[in-house]
């Protein structure tokens, strides 16, 4: 008979790694609501033409505490909002974390010997008729 438990080692309440990822998870859930109502309100802002910029950021700085203390008092007190926190930080950390794979990718400059030989290599075959036919042909047939 298979045992149906997986064999991956159990994580205890106290281990350090389960602690700091529940930490952070959890800030940056909370941030990451606060940072969504602060979008929301600049738009709000934006739609009722409130353009002052210094008026937008007067508005923004009493905001901001207030929706945090707001959120952190309700988590607090409501099972609920506790609940919704729980199941929503994983998603927050998918999504931070796609999103820094993302700006990773984009911002990547791939200085390495290998890829200055790449370009060295084509910069050279694009300058003789025989290689760039044969590199065509290469590419056609690949």
């Amino acid at each position: 008979m298979t045992s149906t438990e997986s064999t991956a080692p159990k994580l205890r309440e106290d281990d350090p790694v389960k602690v700091l990822f529940d930490m952070a998870s959890y800030w940056a859930t909370i941030w990451s609501f606060i940072a969504l109502c602060l979008w929301l309100e600049h738009q709000v802002l934006r739609r009722l033409d409130i353009e002052s910029g210094g008026l937008q950021v007067a508005i923004l700085l009493v905001s901001t505490p207030a929706i945090f203390l707001v959120t952190v008092t309700r988590i607090q007190r409501n099972l609920k909002a506790r609940l919704v926190l729980e199941r929503a930080r994983y998603v927050v950390v998918l999504v931070a974390a796609a999103l820094l794979g993302a700006y990773l990718h984009a911002n990547h400059k791939d200085d390495s010997y290998e890829n200055a030989l790449r370009d060295g290599a084509v910069l050279a075959c694009s300058k003789m008729a025989a290689c760039k036919a044969a590199a065509a042909e290469y590419a056609n047939t690949r």
